[in-house]
């Protein structure tokens, strides 16, 4: 069997680590031959991973709601399809591609993975939602993966299922990590193709962690970055000396295995994994309207993981308050959120007529 996955590479990684990670598997574990498209950011992911060769988007190629089907990096994609061929295609993020495909290629099977957002958000027009949904649905199995244990699906969906988040392998093999007085705050990756507000906010939940770092000299801060112009922000003002600046968002072992508490955003996959390895944290729901609206769903969704969601205008003396207690606790090692890997991995050889017994 052969499966392409096309994962949309703004704003955010999300949508890129979860479906590279369900392919890999996939690969791995039953021999399917796989291949990834992706762009801007997540071309640099899976560049990291190996994956090279793919073309540079220009700005006519994309939309503030991702790929347009109608320019040359979509080209490269349906000719790709011609020569790969493949059996099926994983699509996340990317709802004119998958539009596109479904009329161009109606023969071939397509699984669409999901933020709930995607589905259901009352803070986008009623008319956009709808709009959205008659793209997604119509996929042959659409996979809705996150903290929200249900989401209203409309009835436009031929075969749709919501799941716990997909987590990435390099999370799910992590084993115990060790108590320290590392606090490693996550910037996340969409910096580089955001609005002028997601920007802001994530230099200034840095700086406060720079302001964090004065008062309370005995824990070691890092601030990882995942893009430049961000880490030039930061860097440019006076950094103490137990600020450590990362440029790079660095592998997940990296901070999660050191890590005494987390500060991030409120994003699905970060609490998801913080929430699977019991680590303690500190989490701000920031950005425009859309994310705001996804991030404040992603808190509420979380339950008790010791896992604290704070407002982003609280003082820092507060949030230094909050850092005390918090590492203070005692958690668990691992596998507080049973993650919905399994569950896609058996919907998808589903559609495709496979054998489920080894999952």
């Amino acid at each position: 069997m052969k499966i392409l996955g096309i994962f949309r590479g703004f704003p955010g990684l999300g949508r890129v680590v979860a479906g590279v990670s369900l392919l890999e598997e996939m690969r791995d574990s039953f021999d399917h031959e796989v291949k990834f498209i992706s762009y801007l950011q997540g071309k640099k992911y899976l560049e990291t991973k190996g994956y090279q060769g793919l073309p540079e988007v220009t700005n006519a190629d994309y939309s503030s709601i991702g790929l347009l089907p109608t320019n040359k990096f979509s080209v490269y994609i349906f000719e790709t399809i011609k020569v790969f061929n493949p059996d099926l295609i994983l699509i996340d993020g990317e709802p004119l591609i998958l539009h596109s495909i479904k009329i161009s290629f109606p023969h071939i099977k397509i699984a669409t993975l999901l933020n709930p957002s995607d589905v259901e958000n009352p803070s986008n027009d009623k008319e956009a939602m709808e709009y959205f949904n008659s793209l997604y649905s119509m996929a042959d199995l659409a996979i809705v993966h996150g903290l929200k244990k249900s989401v209203k699906t409309p009835s436009c969906y031929k075969n749709i299922i919501t799941i716990p988040t997909i987590l990435r392998k390099e999370v799910l093999d992590l084993k115990h990590r060790v108590k320290s007085n590392n606090i490693y705050c996550v910037l996340g990756g969409g910096t580089l193709n955001s609005g002028d507000e997601f920007i802001e906010s994530t230099v200034r939940m840095g700086k406060m962690v720079k302001q964090l770092a004065a008062i309370t000299p005995e824990y070691a801060y890092h601030i990882l970055c995942a893009s430049k112009n961000i880490y030039d922000s930061l860097n440019s003002e006076e950094i103490q000396t137990n600020v450590t600046m990362h440029e790079r968002i660095l592998p997940p072992q990296d901070y999660y295995l050191n890590a005494g508490a987390i500060i991030t955003r409120s994003g699905r996959n970060t609490l998801s994994e913080l929430a699977y390895l019991g680590i303690p944290a500190i989490t701000f729901i920031t950005g425009d309207k859309y994310r705001v609206e996804e991030q404040r769903n992603n808190a509420e969704s979380l339950g008790d993981y010791n896992i604290v969601s704070m407002n982003i205008n609280s003082t820092v003396d507060k949030i230094a308050k909050c850092i005390k207690h918090t590492l203070c606790e005692v958690t668990a090692p691992a596998a507080y959120l049973t993650p919905g890997n399994q569950q896609a991995l058996r919907e998808i050889r589903q559609i495709l007529n496979i054998d489920n017994e080894i999952l």
